[in-house]
């Protein structure tokens, strides 16, 4: 029975350590879990238990090792990660009735980036200048693959 104990103290160190590694890194976890691994290899030392305690501490340095060796090979990871690659695209820019030269009314500040009115289409734009007033009347004058770029007209 005190055997089982043991090993179930050192499996839960290994567990929170594993934690610490997959799931919650910041420290917290694997500080937790080498106490309770340096709990595992005392509890057989104190009891008097000399020999069982040897053996308790190098079979949880050698797992300890193991584990290490395990992490560091490139092949173990490439297990868990995800390798999925996106392929696709979206046009988020509807351009039909878009065109360099049309005017249109600034309908939130551009502070670089904002929303404009054309016609009766809400676009989101650049500005090429610092910012634009909301309100204002804004002219394209560059329409790249997915951003539109707008100037102030100044009322003269």
């Amino acid at each position: 029975m005190f055997w089982i104990l043991v090993l179930g103290i050192i499996a839960i160190g290994f567990l929170f350590i594993l934690a610490e590694v997959l799931f919650v890194p910041g420290g917290v976890l694997g500080v937790i879990g080498g106490l309770v691994l340096l709990y595992g290899i005392y509890l057989p030392y104190s009891v008097g238990e000399t020999m069982g305690g040897h053996i308790t501490l190098f079979v949880t340095l050698g797992l300890l090792a193991f584990s290490l060796f395990m992490a560091i090979r490139s092949k173990t990871w490439k297990l868990v990660q995800l390798d999925k690659v996106i392929d696709s695209s979206i046009d988020n820019i509807d351009k039909e009735g878009l065109s360099v030269g049309l005017s249109g009314v600034a309908t939130s500040r551009l502070n670089p980036m904002g929303t404009a009115r054309f016609a009766n289409s809400f676009i989101e734009v650049s500005t090429i200048d610092n910012f634009t007033d909301e309100g204002s009347e804004v002219e394209i004058i560059k329409i790249e693959k997915n951003k539109i770029i707008v100037k102030q007209i100044n009322k003269s």
